[in-house]
């Protein structure tokens, strides 16, 4: 078997296990899907050191060696959040979310070419780590942002059965904040990336910015987060109440996240990018 399917299926485990801790919620199945992850991200981690090992260079060349990266990424970013809040359900997701990226990665070509010149560059590391952690803390966010608004409706009041059914009402889990926590994690990564990319280009093109596709997507981005964070200090001067900000804040985040993707892997298809320095990924 295949390091790249293992992986697959280690983190198919990893989200059944989460989903099993969610309804028992016992020790044993608290540390055991956290173990099952851990080790699926330690394979991809095997995965990604195996192709640059194999391709004489870091692996973000392309789409392929750019999705299993991503895929890492996620899941490591995911862990770290684990430690802090101690999420469930949100492993579940987060680690489909991880296997579907690297299921779509399998779909690529993962030939190993000759790595062009412009991405000779220490400049070029540092800029596609820091956007990576940026994206795979988006994807978390939008996970969360998913479960707010499905758990909302059924989360008003609730009687605690363990209470013995005295009718005290159940802590609602703020998974609207959680995201915003985790969009305020990833959002100085993406600047960072943005701001390395400038300095990267200038020394590769002779340019800091020349409105490429790829540059102005990314920066539609980066205003889309940005119109993110601050948005809670705006809609309250319109009289928006909190719960209704917290279910716009949530949509805003699907439509973020959708924008991450159209940015990251979309832009590659469209004819209009085809001339684009930086769409290299699924040439």
């Amino acid at each position: 078997m295949s390091i790249v399917n293992l992986t697959l299926i280690v983190y198919v485990l990893a989200a059944i296990a989460y989903i099993v801790r969610e309804i028992w919620m016992s020790v044993p199945a608290k540390w055991t899907s956290l173990g099952l992850l851990i080790l699926a991200f330690c394979f991809n981690l095997t995965l990604v050191l195996k192709r640059s090992i194999e391709a004489g260079h870091p692996p973000f060349s392309n789409l392929y060696e750019s999705l299993i990266f991503y895929a890492c990424c996620t899941a490591f970013v995911y862990i770290i959040f684990e430690f802090i809040y101690d999420f469930r359900v949100v492993g579940a997701l987060s680690s489909v979310l991880a296997m579907l990226i690297l299921l779509y990665a399998t779909l690529q070509d993962d030939t190993i070419r000759p790595i062009m010149p412009a991405l000779k560059s220490n400049w070029m590391l540092v800029h596609v780590i820091t956007y990576m952690l940026g994206y795979a803390a988006f994807g978390i966010a939008f996970v969360t942002s998913i479960i707010y608004l499905v758990v909302k409706p059924f989360s008003k009041k609730q009687v605690d059965i363990k209470s013995g059914g005295s009718g005290k009402e159940m802590s609602v889990r703020n998974f609207d904040k959680l995201s915003y926590k985790i969009v305020a994690f990833g959002f100085p990564f993406l600047t960072l990336g943005m701001v390395t990319g400038a300095v990267w280009a200038k020394k590769a093109w002779g340019d800091y910015w020349s409105w490429d596709p790829k540059e102005t997507w990314s920066l539609i981005t980066w205003l889309a987060y940005l119109a993110y964070l601050h948005t809670p200090l705006v809609l309250p001067k319109m009289k928006v109440s909190k719960s209704k900000m917290a279910v716009i804040l949530s949509f805003w985040l699907l439509v973020c996240f959708g924008i991450v993707n159209f940015t990251f892997v979309g832009l590659n298809y469209l004819p209009s990018a085809e001339d684009s320095a930086h769409v290299y990924g699924a040439k």
